[in-house]
């Protein structure tokens, strides 16, 4: 799948400047999928997330619920969300060695599996994505069973 959407990335966005690389893994689905995201989506991304965020911050502060406040304050500066990126599910596996719902009939224990996996691919990915056009601020994440988000690899 990584080298699969390289090779389409190089070949068919030449001009693709790489600001984030995601790739997830829904064991629940059997399904993996790479994502790539610009700095200028993840920016506009961001802008209508806090702008939401900001207004409904405001109107907890109008309403007097701090607590609620609290959880509606803009901090985010980079888009995290693999589903908004540019070229999101950009390629796609459905696993034929997975069985479907293992996440939830192993109760989560399949991550005791997965996550050393996804660590790998994220070290082969980050290798691979270095023949890319990437932005000096570059990330690449994998999943885990807390976030879709999540294990990180930088230029820096």
């Amino acid at each position: 799948m990584v080298d699969k959407a390289i090779k389409n990335l190089t070949d068919n966005y030449p001009k693709f400047k790489v600001y984030s690389i995601s790739i997830w893994t829904d064991p629940n689905a059997a399904v993996s999928a790479i994502n790539f995201d610009t700095k200028t989506n993840s920016k506009k991304v961001v802008q209508k997330l806090n702008k939401f965020f900001k207004k409904r911050y405001d109107e907890s502060i109008k309403e007097g619920d701090l607590e609620m406040a609290e959880l509606y304050k803009p901090s985010t500066n980079r888009n995290c969300n693999p589903a908004n990126f540019k070229l999101r599910n950009f390629e796609k596996v459905i696993h034929l060695s997975i069985p479907r719902h293992w996440e939830s009939e192993t109760e989560g224990k399949c991550w005791k599996q997965l996550k050393p996996a996804l660590n790998k691919v994220g070290i082969y990915a980050f290798k691979k994505s270095l023949s890319l056009s990437l932005d000096d601020d570059f990330e690449l994440r994998v999943n885990s069973d807390k976030d879709w988000y999540d294990k990180k690899w930088t230029l820096k």
